[in-house]
Parts: C-alpha cells; structure tokens; sequence
C-alpha cells in the first residue's frame, strides 16, 4: 500500500477544493488534492452571482474566464403566480457581471489553477476514511482508486471539500436533511429556447451573446419551483418538486423524461419560453433531498467547506460562491491552525460561526414567503453575500 505525507489533503476538486488547495499552496505548503470524478465532468449549477469575481481575482483566472466568453447574466426575474418580480445588478453597484456557465468548463478552469500553484491533484480517487490525528501526530487518510487499489495518506489537516457525497459527514453520521426542504431536483439542457433579457423582454436564444438574459425562476402550477438559465450554446431547464409530490406526479408516467417534459411545458411562463425548443436526449437528472446540513463542520486535523458542509437551496444562486468562500475559509484557517497548533480549537470555532451565520441566514431567507418580504429578502441576501468577506 502505497503512502503520502503532504501537509494538506484536500478531498474534492470542486470550487471550494480548488480555492483552498490552491491558497495553502501559495501559502508554502504541500497539498495533495483527491478527487473521485475526471475532469470535465459534468455538475449543475450554472448560475453565479457577481461576486464571484473577487475569488477569481484571487485565483489569477479572471482573464481566463473572460475569454471563455461565458454568458454575462444582468440579473434575475421571478415570476411568483400572478407577482413578477425583477433584480438588477445594476441596483448594487457590481462593476461585473454575474455569469452564466458550463460548469463542466468552469470547474475544470479552477481546477488547473490549482495544479499551476503546485497542488499534487489526483483524479479518479475517492476517500474511504480517515482518522484524526491525536496528540500532535498527523491524521491518516484511506483512499481508493479507480481500480480497485489502496493508499493512505498522512496529513497535518484534512480539508473535505467532497460535495453532496459528503465524506466526512458520512462517516460521523453528522448529515441532518432539512424538514422544510424536502425536495426533488430534475434538470435538463434545451436547444433553441427563448429567453428573458432585462426589462422583461423575451429574445430568441442567438441574442444571448448580445443581450445579457436573466435568470428566470417561475413557481409551479402547485408548488415548487422552476429556473431558466441561458448558456453559451443551450439552456438548462431545472424543477424542484416536494417528494410526496414528485412520487404522486410521476407514477402517472412513462418515464423521469416525460415527467420532466410535462412539468415544465404546462408551468407558467416557463412552458411560454420553450415552445420551439428540443430537450437533448439523455440530459435529464435527478437529485433527491438536496437540502441538508452538518452536525458540526470541523474537528480536530478537519474542516468541511462547500456542499459537504451542508446546502439550502438554490434559489438565489449562492451555491458557487459560498463554496468558494468557505473553501477560502477553510484555508485561513487551516494556515492559522498549522502555524500555531495552540489556536487551533479557535479557529475552529471561528469558523463554524462563519458558516453557521452564512448558512442560517440563506435558510431563513428561502423559506417561502409571500412577495413583498421575498422581493425584500432577496435584496439583503444579495447586499450580503456580495459585500461580506
């Protein structure tokens, strides 16, 4: 069995694992980064708030990310039964724009910054489990490879970054799902689909480059939600159906597709969007129980960052962005803890409280409300993510 000693073990090459292998790497120390998947692979979550940006900027990717020449978004508009509500960017005063992106393309963008800054990735690799370290010694990893084979790993900090596989999660029993948020999430990519620009006008898909689209989120005919999120050469179309809801629906019919189909042409607004369009065969998925969060989100030779740390909603698009800034988090306090191992029970509290307050507020401002506190609430959540550091 084959055996590593880096200073840092970072399990998951998403935004959070990227971000925090790649600062504790500037940072002088060896970092070994696993992740299960090969990149590209593909990963819902298209929609990205302007704030993205000061991370990118961190990252030294922002002149990468502007060639690729992902679409700009100005915005979002709700449409809420009869209530349509419109959020500018512009009425925040970003001086950039929020993006719209293949997360596939973007996620393998910060990946590669990650190896450029010296971080040893290994894709297909999983974590099987890991012990933390006791009286001063290193922590010890188990991983498993695509073949079959064992290693271990012997770090001075564990950095989960896993996702919804929740690593360390799992192995504590720490995962908790959200009563309030009992969801099923099926997405799909559409060609040819309408859009919304601001203002509210609707455009045909090849003015996507020209006139920046918004993402469009409309409610269900019974309850639940929809987006609409234009990209460079498709739309993805997602539902999020209660699951008692989703089990009555789709047993009526052939298939996840045609359920998937159904749902979103006979929803308001958004069937009106994609009457000429095609769904691309084999694209449509499914998540269940999306919305969980962590008994504790640190430990002692750990911290959990990103989705594994637990995830709300995705209704106001924070998702990217609070990966990357818990990731960023994760290293902050991963430096401080390796440099003076006496504050490290500190800094983990620190950072708990950091993440607590961040996930607390994005659960209350979810919840369902009605139009005017929901129009309210998203201004707040916007001015605080978007100025918070």
């Amino acid at each position: 069995m084959t055996r590593s000693q880096p200073d840092v073990l970072v399990v998951g090459g998403g935004p959070a694992g990227a971000i925090a292998a790649f600062e504790l790497a500037k940072r002088g120390y060896e970092v070994e980064l696993i992740e299960r998947a090969r990149f590209p692979r593909p990963m819902v979550g298209e929609s990205l708030l302007p704030s993205v940006w000061r991370y990118l900027d961190r990252m030294g990717v922002s002149d990468e990310v502007e060639r690729q020449g992902f679409v700009k978004k100005a915005g979002g508009v709700v449409c809420w039964g009869d209530e349509v509500t419109e959020i500018s960017f512009r009425d925040f005063d970003y001086d950039r724009p929020g993006l719209h992106v293949e997360r596939d393309a973007f996620d393998t963008l910060l990946l590669d910054a990650a190896r450029r800054a010296g971080v040893r990735v290994r894709e297909g690799v999983r974590a099987e489990s890991f012990k933390e370290p006791e009286d001063g010694r290193r922590g010890e990893a188990t991983l498993v490879e695509e073949d079959g084979a064992r290693s271990r790993v012997s770090c001075r900090m564990l950095i989960d970054a896993s996702g919804q596989a929740g690593f360390m999660t799992r192995q504590r029993d720490w995962r908790r799902l959200d009563p309030d948020f009992r969801f099923v999430s099926l997405w799909g990519y559409f060609d040819d689909s309408a859009y919304v620009s601001a203002g509210g006008v609707v455009r045909p898909f090849e003015e996507v480059s020209r006139h920046p689209p918004m993402t469009f989120v409309s409610r269900l005919t019974d309850w639940g939600w929809s987006w609409h999120i234009p990209l460079r050469h498709m739309t993805s179309v997602g539902v999020n159906v209660p699951v008692d809801q989703y089990r009555a629906e789709a047993a009526r019919h052939d298939s996840i597709e045609d359920y998937f189909l159904e749902t979103c042409r006979s929803t308001r607004y958004l069937g009106d969007l994609l009457t000429s369009a095609r769904l691309r065969p084999g694209s449509v998925r499914m998540l269940r129980d999306y919305s969980y969060a962590s008994g504790s989100v640190a430990g002692p030779g750990f911290f959990l960052a990103g989705d594994a740390a637990g995830f709300v909603d995705p209704i106001f698009s924070i998702g990217v962005v609070m990966a990357l800034y818990s990731g960023h988090l994760a290293a902050w306090a991963t430096d401080r803890s390796l440099r003076a191992p006496a504050q490290a029970d500190n800094n983990r509290r620190l950072f708990q409280r950091q993440m607590r307050g961040r996930y607390e507020l994005a659960r209350a401002l979810a919840l369902p409300s009605d139009k005017a506190r929901a129009t309210a609430d998203a201004r707040v959540y916007f001015e605080f993510f978007s100025r918070s550091e």
